[in-house]
């Protein structure tokens, strides 16, 4: 079975930068019932992909400066 891409950077955002639920609902600023809802399946909105997508590439660019690595 094969992750969507949202899903995939939800999951980076929880367990690779360690963010709660609470901190990835205000990053990205999706309610945390919605973001709860994405992780298990539910299908996000175009809105709420576009900002996980950007919350988890600026993270991702911060880490890639602070150790040098990048993204799989």
């Amino acid at each position: 079975m094969r992750l969507t891409g949202t899903k995939r950077y939800l999951i980076e955002l929880l367990h690779m930068h360690k963010l709660t639920y609470e901190q990835v609902a205000k990053y990205s600023e999706i309610p945390v019932e919605r973001v709860k809802a994405i992780k298990k399946g539910e299908v996000p909105t175009d809105m709420e992909v576009y900002k996980l997508k950007q919350v988890a590439f600026s993270l991702s660019e911060l880490r890639s400066k602070d150790t040098g690595e990048t993204m799989d």
